[in-house]
């Protein structure tokens, strides 16, 4: 299962309730292309990082999300 088809699962997972509360999920891709990104939101991705990323520009985007959500 690709990124994209697992985070859809997850999202379907969300809306029927089986998983009650929002799993926030960062895409990270080689594939940097807007048109990628927008596939990736459009999926059900919270976020996209780039690769080749650096943990201290990944670690202030999973501070983000987890503040948004908890």
């Amino acid at each position: 299962m690709d990124g994209l088809t697992c985070v859809r699962q997850i999202r379907a997972l969300q809306r029927e309730g089986s998983i009650v509360s929002h799993v926030p999920v960062i895409a990270v891709t080689a594939n940097a292309r807007s048109e990628q990104m927008a596939s990736a939101r459009e999926a059900g991705m919270d976020s996209v990082v780039t690769k080749p990323f650096r943990i201290p520009e990944l670690m202030p985007e999973i501070e983000r999300l987890m503040s948004m959500y908890e």
